[in-house]
């Protein structure tokens, strides 16, 4: 048997020309020509960060050294961007949004099997990596995505045992995207000499001319004089936008002549309007709801801003930010300070004390040395550690590492009762979170509307009025449809003929209305749905029913009666 450095040696030497994509290559064949094949799962219906790191490294790899075959959900997002990159895609009838999907298994182990893949490398998917683990001479993968402080109940004990076991049984080898993540999974009981910390890496983002960035600016009401900050995150609590808020007050006391842009939106985005009306900030803080041209708002800023304190990973938009030179201030907390080196690329501050974060900014923005230096910086460092080609490399080398070690003992009795374990914990869970589809007393009836963004036609056909919807996140019970209506998919777009913004219509993509009726809960002002779908025109809403899946946001709520 070839191990080490000469099975490596042997692989290379075998390579072979392939341009474009390729049909799956018989094992034994494949084996002969030193390719190794890895199957990528992923079970996201839109394009979030995992997402965009499989669509990276697909664009990137090696195609002589490397196979790549990525399973998606039905009607994801991701498969038109992947087939791009000629990738072969498979496309499942489950998995939406849900890592434990028990419903998909069988499906998941049929494509294994056909596609006899050296590697599994999974995203969010722990019914893959189960379903992996039954197939001979197939190793696994697992990426950790996000970084969440892990619950108490796996710090000890049973859970801890549990946590441990399962995790390790199922992969061979771990990927944590930043070192956050890898703490979070060794707080469980992970052993660290399994995972790797392995980055993110983005594109170069488009720069913009000046002349479009003079006349987003004119929309916004930004003067030519003023400085831009901005912050683009979901808006929810664990992203501090209330911190954001509190600093630009500071940094406009301070007399600096700046607009603050807080891009996006969420969970929170009535009470932080509220919060800047009653500071009287509505002239220099500026929601611009949901956006589609991201690029076009990162290439005004002069600083980017991240006040998260409950979630963060390795932020692709700081990436993003720092490719085109814009330095950052960022909290202490999560992937954030393997991103931001301080004093080279921005500044890293504590959580929660918008005092540090505006001094930051006020050093960033008034001091013109530092701030050239910064922006240097910020491209030097994206360009040595955080490209789509950088971490394509960092990922193949997983893959040579993972390819060349021994493969774990086949399944006996105690693995067995593993798995029974890690079902039972899933099924009972989803079960657990169902009950709170019961009917509160203090209930009202509901009408409101969600509103997709660019879906595909297909999946106007799938909807059908008087059938249940589900919230395809957490998987909570939030209603029946009641009526859809098709609406045509439109962007805003810059005409440089007119000199303006203009709506444009999304060629091969449409937009769905969904008249929902739901029992809700009413709590002061707020009417919440069961398992906590709080009901807020502006909120994002992440929707599925039997086929189909989308997101999309609530455009009017209409409350019938007590």
């Amino acid at each position: 048997m070839i191990v080490g450095a000469a099975y490596h040696a042997a692989r290379k030497k075998m390579q072979f020309e392939n341009n474009g994509q390729r049909d799956t290559l018989p094992l034994r064949e494949r084996m002969m020509q030193g390719v190794i094949k890895v199957l990528n799962i992923i079970s996201d219906l839109n394009i979030g960060g995992a997402g965009k790191c499989v669509i990276n490294f697909c664009k990137n790899f090696d195609r002589k050294e490397f196979e790549i075959v990525v399973v998606v959900p039905e009607g994801s997002q991701l498969v038109a961007e992947l087939k791009k990159t000629k990738v072969k895609v498979i496309e499942v009838n489950g998995l939406k949004n849900k890592s434990l999907d028990v419903k998909s298994f069988f499906e998941l182990l049929k494509v294994i099997r056909a596609e006899k893949p050296d590697i599994v490398h999974t995203h969010a998917s722990s019914i893959a990596r189960l379903a992996a683990r039954f197939v001979k001479g197939t190793k696994i993968i697992y990426t950790r995505h996000s970084v969440f402080p892990v619950s108490e109940k796996i710090k000890d004990g049973v859970g801890r045992w549990a946590y441990k076991t399962s995790n390790e049984f199922l992969a061979d080898r771990i990927i944590a995207v930043a070192e956050a993540a890898k703490e979070n999974l060794t707080d469980g009981g992970i052993d660290e000499n399994m995972i790797d910390v392995i980055l993110n890496g983005v594109d170069k983002m488009e720069e913009t001319s000046e002349k479009e960035k003079e006349k987003l600016k004119k929309q916004y009401g930004i003067e030519p004089d003023e400085k831009v900050v901005g912050i683009l995150a979901r808006l929810e609590k664990v992203k501090g936008h209330e911190y954001f808020i509190d600093s630009a007050k500071i940094i406009l006391d301070a007399g600096v002549k700046a607009k603050f842009l807080i891009l996006g939106t969420g969970a929170e985005e009535e009470n932080l309007k509220a919060k800047v009306q009653e500071m009287n900030l509505q002239d220099k803080i500026i929601f611009t709801g949901f956006i589609k041209n991201v690029k076009d708002f990162v290439n005004i800023f002069d600083v980017q801003v991240n006040c998260s304190y409950g979630t963060e990973a390795t932020s692709l938009a700081l990436l993003e930010g720092m490719s085109i030179g814009v330095p950052a201030v960022v909290t202490n907390y999560g992937g954030n300070p393997g991103v931001i080196q301080e004093g080279e690329n921005g500044f890293l501050v504590p959580i929660k004390e918008p005092e540090k974060t505006a001094e930051a900014v006020i050093k960033i923005l008034n001091d013109a040395e530092l701030n050239a230096k910064m922006k240097k910086r910020c491209i030097e460092i994206f360009n040595e550690k955080f490209t789509s080609e950088v971490y394509t490399k960092n990922i193949e080398e997983e893959y040579r590492k993972v390819e060349e070690t021994k493969k774990k003992r086949r399944i006996n009795l105690l693995d067995i009762v593993i798995i029974l374990l890690v079902l039972v914990v899933g099924v009972f869970g989803i079960r657990y979170l169902r009950k709170s589809d019961v009917v509160a007393p203090d209930t009202v009836k509901v009408v409101y509307q969600i509103r997709t963004n660019e879906i595909e036609p297909v999946v106007y056909d799938r909807i059908s009025e008087d059938t249940d919807i589900y919230d395809s996140v957490k998987n909570y019970y939030i209603g029946k449809i009641k009526v859809k209506e098709l609406l045509p998919a439109e962007r805003e777009v810059f005409n440089e003929e007119t000199d303006e913004y203009v709506l444009d219509e999304v060629e091969g993509k449409i937009n769905v209305l969904l008249t929902i009726e739901a029992d809700g809960v009413v709590s002061g002002k707020d009417i919440v749905l069961g398992g906590g779908y709080d009901m807020k025109v502006g909120n994002a809403a992440y929707v599925k029913g039997k086929g189909y899946a989308a997101i999309g946001y609530v455009v009017a709520i209409e409350r019938l009666g007590d």
